[in-house]
């Protein structure tokens, strides 16, 4: 589990969910640890931002993060 430096609230919800479900749909692998049975809860956990917090902090890592991080800064700044 990594710390989290963006918050996911109101305001970023949707552009997390577009890259996490980006990811899910080129990568087969993603995330690197246990796929399937991450996906599995984002389908439960993906409801609302606190629950979705949690589920990154538990699947995401550093890299992953910063990935998440740059995509949602440009999916705002694109409105």
């Amino acid at each position: 589990m990594t710390a989290r430096h963006i918050q996911i609230d109101a305001d970023t919800f949707e552009a997390i969910k577009a890259h996490i479900q980006q990811q899910f749909d080129t990568l087969s692998w993603w995330p690197t640890e246990g796929p399937e049975q991450a996906k599995q809860e984002y389908r439960i956990m993906s409801a609302n931002p606190a629950q979705l917090a949690y589920w990154c902090e538990k699947w995401l890592n550093r890299g992953q993060w910063r990935q998440l991080e740059n995509d949602v800064r440009q999916r705002l700044r694109r409105g």
